[in-house]
C-alpha cells in the first residue's frame, strides 16, 4: 500500500488522485522482472504504462527500504523523461548555456531525493506524486528564471519621447521584463507565473523574440555586423523579429494593466 503523503496544500494535506494510488499499489507488488517490463512502456495511452508519479513513489520507497537495484531500475526512467522534456522547454539557442541549464535542473531535481524525508523540506516529492508535471514545470521555471536574472541583471527599455509615439508593445513588454529580472515578491509571485506560463506557451520564435529582447537585453538588430543581436540568433532580419514581437504582444496584452 502506497505510503500516506503528509504535504499540506491551501485546501489541507495532499491526496494523490485515486488512479495514481491504485498503480502505485500495483507497482509496489510486482516482481523486478515484471517492472522492468513496464518501466520501457513509452506510450502514455498503453494502459501499462508507468506515470511519472508512480516512479517518483518507487524511488522513494527503493531510498526508504536500501534497494539500490529498484532505484537503479526506476531513477533513470524518470531523470531521462525528465530530459526529454528540458530539450523541448529549454532548446539549444532559448539561452547561451541551455545545456547547463538543463544539467543544473536535473541535478537539482536529483537532490530532492538525496533529501527526502529529512532537510528543510522532507516532503517536497509530495507535490510531485500528485501532479508530477505541474511540480517539474514550477521547478523547470524557478530555475531559468534564476538562470535569467543571472545573465541579465536589468534591461533599460527604450521610453517614448511623446505619448503619441508610444509604441503599444511596450506596456506589455515592460511587465515582461519586469517578470523575469525583479525579485519576486509574495504579491507577485501569482502574477509573474501566470506571465511566464503564457509566455513559454508562445509559439518558439515568438517566444525566443521576447526572451532575446526583453529578458536578456539584446538589440532587436544593430548596424554593426560583429555585434550579436536577436536577429542574429534567431538567423533571421530584424524586421521578422518585429513582426514576432508584436505578435507576441497582442497575445500578452491582457498583462498590459497592473492587477
Amino acid at each position: 500500500m502506497a505510503r500516506p503523503l503528509t504535504k499540506s496544500g491551501d485546501k489541507g494535506p495532499l491526496i494523490r488522485p485515486k488512479a495514481i494510488e491504485a498503480q502505485i499499489d500495483e507497482a509496489i507488488a510486482l516482481d523486478l522482472s515484471a517492472l522492468r517490463v513496464r518501466l520501457v512502456i513509452t506510450d502514455r495511452q498503453h494502459p501499462q504504462h508507468l506515470r511519472s508519479e508512480t516512479l517518483v513513489h518507487l524511488v522513494r520507497h527503493a531510498r526508504r527500504v536500501g534497494d539500490q537495484v529498484l532505484i537503479g531500475a526506476a531513477l533513470p526512467v524518470l531523470l531521462g523523461r525528465c530530459e526529454a522534456n528540458l530539450l523541448v522547454k529549454v532548446p539549444d539557442g532559448q539561452l547561451p548555456e541551455a545545456a547547463s541549464v538543463r544539467e543544473e535542473i536535473l541535478g537539482q531535481f536529483s537532490e530532492l531525493f538525496a533529501s527526502d524525508d529529512h532537510g528543510a523540506a522532507p516532503d517536497e516529492l509530495d507535490f510531485y506524486e500528485c501532479k508530477f508535471n505541474r511540480a517539474f514545470r514550477f521547478f523547470r521555471i524557478d530555475i531559468v528564471r534564476q538562470e535569467i536574472a543571472r545573465l541579465k541583471p536589468a534591461v533599460d527599455l527604450p521610453q517614448p519621447t511623446d505619448e503619441e509615439d508610444a509604441d503599444p508593445r511596450e506596456d506589455v513588454f515592460a511587465r515582461v521584463s519586469e517578470a523575469f529580472q525583479s525579485p519576486a515578491t509574495q504579491e507577485s509571485i501569482a502574477f509573474r507565473s501566470e506571465l511566464e506560463d503564457a509566455i513559454l506557451a508562445l509559439p518558439t520564435d515568438e517566444r525566443d523574440a521576447v526572451i532575446l529582447v526583453h529578458a536578456l537585453g539584446y538589440q532587436e538588430e544593430s548596424d554593426d555586423p560583429d555585434e550579436e543581436t536577436a536577429a542574429t540568433r534567431c538567423n533571421c532580419t530584424g524586421r521578422t523579429i518585429r513582426n514576432r514581437l508584436k505578435r507576441a504582444a497582442a497575445k500578452l496584452s491582457r498583462f498590459k494593466e497592473d492587477l
